[in-house]
Formats: structure tokens, sequence, C-alpha cells
């Protein structure tokens, strides 16, 4: 009789142990933190810093999500600002079902060595999770946007007014390695409603590699093309333009819970 009741024993145990497992709450927040920076100094004086964050917060059933972005890339050489950019993004997500999602975001930038002083974003759209594998995941998004922008015009020196509306088309790919260390692409390409030649394409391409468990190495890579930039500060006697693309290599640590 003694083994009918160490079987029965074992199998309360597990039972309680699966029940306890089913029972784990369901993660509804992340935190991530970047951090980079670099300064030379001698016969050359360069700084440069990168800093960032994203913040999601999510029901349950992952049918409401939020998430809320920011990030900075700056450099000086010899004492002389050559890069700054910088982006604020909210986002609300709203799932229709497990894989179409209707979102509304409004974002910030400002990329004043580009002409650009500041730039406001209100988009809505349908996002559609074309891929949820455990390795894979793959993101589709279509929406309209309305944007208002304040550039700098070079050669009068003046600010320029330039609200317009356009379209968004992107995807975003994500494949894990393990479950700590991953690899990201992103792409946007915003075509403009108004001025059919003043369209815009984003990328983002990032890796992601573990140090601990809450600490790992970041690469990123981003790309910024504006088909039709502002016009180039004097002396500028052919009124050329900016040039269009703009290129951010940035590496450093980041902290996620």
């Amino acid at each position: 009789m003694r083994f009918p009741a160490v079987a029965g024993a074992v199998m309360v145990v597990a039972a309680s142990n699966v029940a306890g497992q089913a029972a784990k709450p369901a993660k509804t927040h992340s935190f991530t933190a970047d951090l980079g920076f670099v300064n030379a100094a001698g016969n050359t004086s360069v700084t440069t810093f990168n800093v960032g964050d994203k913040l999601v917060l999510n029901s349950p059933d992952k049918k409401v999500i939020f998430t809320q972005l920011f990030s900075v890339v700056r450099s000086e050489a010899d004492g002389v600002k050559n890069a700054e950019n910088y982006r604020g993004l909210v986002r609300l997500d709203y799932g229709l079902d497990h894989v179409f999602y209707l979102f509304g975001l409004t974002g910030w930038e400002r990329n004043a060595p580009a002409g650009l002083l500041r730039r406001f974003e209100e988009t809505i759209g349908l996002a559609y999770k074309a891929v949820t594998q455990p390795n894979d995941e793959l993101a589709l998004e279509l929406g309209l946007s309305m944007f208002q922008e304040r550039t700098v015009d070079g050669a009068a020196g003046v600010q320029l007014v330039n609200d317009y509306n356009a379209g968004r088309l992107a995807g975003i790919y994500k494949h894990k390695f393990n479950p700590s260390s991953f690899f990201q692409q992103q792409l946007e390409v915003i075509p403009n409603l108004d001025v059919a030649r003043a369209y815009r394409v984003n990328s983002e391409t990032s890796f992601v590699a573990p140090l601990s468990t809450h600490l790992a190495i970041k690469l990123g890579y981003q790309v910024r093309f504006d088909n039709l930039p502002p016009i180039k500060p004097d002396p500028n006697p052919l009124g050329e333009r900016l040039k269009k693309t703009d290129r951010y290599l940035t590496a450093g640590l980041t902290i996620s819970y």
C-alpha cells in the first residue's frame, strides 16, 4: 500500500506546481533604458552621447497596449555641435482580435543641424501581426498622419511653417536568438499627400546581446531620409539644399526590467 500512497503524493505535488504556474500573473509592464557616451581630447575634442528609454504598459490579455519612447543623439567636435536629434512618442494600441490592432500615436522631433526646429505628428492606423512565432515576429502597419513642422530657410534665416497630411507604411521584424538577445529591423515610409516629392523614409536596425539578466550591449544604426530637405545656410549662392540623409551609428548599454 505504500507505493500507491507515494505515487498519489507525487501526483498531488505535480498538480500543485502546474496550478501555480498557470496562476502566475501575466507581465503587464516593461522598461528599457539605453545609454552610450564617447569623449576624446587632445589634438581634437569630440563628445558624443545617446540616451533613450522605452516604457510599455499593457492589460493582462494584451488587448490594450500603451507605449512611450524617447531618444537623444548629440555630438560636438571642437565645441561645434554637428549632430542633434531628439525624438519623443506616445502610442496606444487596441486589439480587435489576436492579430489586428487599431492604434493612435503622437510624436515630437527636433534635428537642428538638418534644419528641423520641431515636428509634431498625429497618426491613426491599423496594425497587423503577420508573424507571431516564438523566435520571429513581424508586424505591418498602415496609417494616416498629420504633421506640423517648423524649419529654417538657410538663405533668408527665417522660420518656415510647413503643415501637411501624409500616409504611413511601416514594418517591424524581430528575431530572437535566445530569450535575452535579438535582432530587430524597423522601416517606415511616409509619403507626403500634399507635396509628392517631399516623402521621407526612416530605418532603424538594432542588435542586443545580454551581459546579465537586466544588462545588455546594444548596437544601433538609424537612417533618416528626407527627399526635400531645407535650404542650406548662407553662403549658398546656388540655393542648394541640405543633405537628404542623416545616419546614426550608436553603441552602448541597455538596462531592462
